[in-house]
């Protein structure tokens, strides 16, 4: 008769079978170290090297930018409203915005120091208050008509989910000619 498998049996009994257990776990782990590793390291290197080739090929070259012609810049400038029109166009946002279903509290506009562009501009907050899609389309259509005119940015605030309405601030930037 052999001992060796009760002396096992008995030293398995001793120590418990955790260690088995936590024996078994690290040569798996081993065993997936040493065959997953070498795998994802060359993916890497494959991956480094098809950075490396990209960045070459992407030669930092210096932007040239070119000069508008003339007559597209001047028919811009002539669609562009003069400065000393200002009142008259704050007026006229806000009979499109009343013609458009709108309630307008207010008309705000200041003006902001010249970046070197040429123009003046106007910086123009309107709050309002409509259902959505009358704020759009007023919103569009005077993007439409006022070519120096672009929108920066919409604020808007609904009470209630279900409420028709929107209280909407939109904040425009205008150029005028000076």
């Amino acid at each position: 008769m052999r001992a060796w498998p009760l002396r096992v049996e008995l030293w398995l009994m001793a120590i418990g079978r955790w260690p088995l257990v936590f024996g078994a776990a690290g040569a798996l782990m081993a065993l997936l170290w040493g065959t997953l590793l070498p795998a994802t390291e060359q993916q890497a290197a494959r991956e480094h090297h098809r950075l490396q080739t990209l960045r070459e090929r992407t030669v930092d070259r210096p932007v040239q930018t070119e000069a508008p012609p003339a007559d597209t810049l001047a028919a811009f400038e002539a669609r562009l409203a003069s400065a000393n029109d200002v009142t008259s166009l704050m007026r006229q946002l806000w009979e499109q915005g009343a013609a458009a279903g709108l309630q307008m509290n207010k008309v705000d506009y200041r003006t902001e120091p010249d970046t070197g562009g040429g123009f003046e501009r106007l910086s123009v907050t309107l709050p309002m208050t409509g259902p959505y899609p009358a704020v759009r389309k007023f919103t569009f259509a005077l993007m439409a008509e006022f070519p120096g005119l672009s929108l920066d940015k919409l604020d808007m605030k609904r009470d209630q989910a279900v409420s028709g309405r929107v209280e909407t601030t939109a904040h425009f930037t205008l150029l005028t000619r000076p």
